[in-house]
């Protein structure tokens, strides 16, 4: 129930306390709108840093061909070619034990004749084979045989991985209740081929038949694929719920130009924490490693491989972010904005009058630069940013990018206001 203004008031007092309870009932109004847009703004931003995440995750388990394109770079890498080189090369002279071989080899030829100082001849043997092999394993590792190896391996193994998360039967594995089983009809084909071949003929009358093996069986696996069920369905919808709370907060927000300010403040924040997080996680992980692990850098490569995709979208996140701040607080009404404004337009008309004084003939660029100016500044923004966030390029390149974009940004407005100047009017 609104309370009623005392009867001995003038007119003009009246007047004068209903626009005051007005103003005070609109501030409360506008304190509300802003609390609630920020709280839309700190759930919008918390899902979409969330839902690169999610997006990441589902593509690594449930698309092979993502998943293989982000494991590919690692055989073409040099420092984990070298890894993979010195362990094979480990395991096949741990395996073979070329030393025993060497004294076996020495004392039979001695049983034949040969003299003692046959065994000197052991060491340097062993010292040659051991050589051959990294050498030879070496090439494999470094060709493009390998490259084509490594993939195709980690395509079927995750095929294979995603045939048991899915429940999706494959061709040969199958994954279905608790159990994980492989077809063995293929291999009885081949059997039943060996077997022809060696004049067996009357192996060419056993049947097509599917053989189930199974592999393991395991009560937690229709669980887990609830859970990957779940991961694909959060990973669909969530961006876009991130995008309508954002949306709904700039517009909550009482003035519309802050709430975008706002939003590209928080998501720039919430980007820049997480490439931060990472960060540090990637330092603690390698100062943390097993004594197992015999090569470091390796695994640093691997780790920064790996996670290259989802930094990457981190990056355009901030990138993106930042820009839509700094234009909301360019176009408003504080005093540096308005003052930035008037100057770089002052000069910027001072140099493109200065350039159209001169003479020079520039055609019909400053025309369609002046009627074009502002898609090609925005263009020429946002390819910046894609540049800076697709090359991952740390400070100093950022730096450049920085200043070059100012260069043409500086270039395309001057051409654009490089008309002729109004001529005097004869009295």
């Amino acid at each position: 129930m609104t309370e009623q203004p005392p009867e001995d008031l003038s007119d003009a007092d009246r007047r004068e306390l209903e626009a005051l309870r007005r103003k005070a009932s609109g501030r409360g109004v506008r304190v509300g709108r802003w609390l609630g847009a920020v709280a839309l703004l700190l759930v919008g931003t918390l899902l979409a840093v969330l839902s690169v995440v999610a997006v990441f995750a589902r593509n690594q388990l449930l698309n092979t061909d993502r998943y293989v394109a982000t494991v590919a770079p690692l055989a073409t890498d040099p420092v984990v070619q070298d890894a993979i080189s010195r362990r094979l090369t480990d395991e096949i002279t741990t395996r073979v034990d070329l030393t025993t071989l060497g004294h076996e080899a020495s004392d039979w030829l001695k049983k034949q004749g040969a003299p003692p100082a046959v065994d000197s001849l052991v060491g340097p043997a062993v010292s040659g084979v051991e050589s051959f092999i990294a050498r030879e394993v070496d090439q494999i590792v470094h060709s493009s045989t390998f490259a084509d190896a490594w993939d195709s391996a980690n395509r079927v193994a995750h095929e294979n991985l995603q045939t048991v998360l899915t429940g999706k039967g494959g061709t040969i594995l199958k994954s279905q209740g608790t159990t994980v089983s492989v077809d063995l009809g293929a291999l009885l084909l081949t059997v039943k081929q060996r077997l022809v071949d060696r004049g067996f003929a009357l192996a060419g009358k056993i049947p097509k038949i599917n053989i189930e093996f199974v592999l393991f069986s395991s009560t937690a696996l229709p669980k887990l694929r609830n859970y990957v069920t779940a991961l694909d369905t959060v990973a669909t919808w969530l961006p876009w719920v991130a995008l309508v709370l954002l949306a709904a907060a700039v517009l909550t927000a009482p003035r519309h130009r802050r709430g975008l300010l706002l939003a590209g403040a928080f998501l720039a924040v919430g980007a820049l924490l997480i490439i931060a997080g990472v960060a540090i996680a990637r330092a603690y992980y390698l100062n943390n490693l097993p004594p197992a692990v015999h090569s470091p850098d390796a695994v640093a490569h691997v780790f920064d491989i790996v996670l290259r995709n989802v930094l990457t979208a981190y990056r355009v996140m901030a990138v993106l972010g930042a820009l839509v701040a700094v234009v909301c607080w360019f176009a408003g009404p504080a005093r540096p904005a308005v003052w930035t404004r008037r100057t770089t337009g002052r000069g910027l008309d001072a140099m493109g009058h200065g350039l159209a004084r001169t003479g020079v003939p520039l055609g019909p660029v400053p025309a369609f630069l002046h009627r074009f100016h502002v898609p090609i500044d925005i263009a020429l923004v946002v390819l910046a940013a894609l540049g800076f966030v697709l090359t991952g390029a740390g400070a100093s390149a950022a730096i450049g990018f920085g200043v070059g974009l100012v260069v043409l940004l500086v270039v395309v407005e001057t051409l654009a206001r490089a008309t002729a100047p109004p001529q005097p009017a004869i009295v």
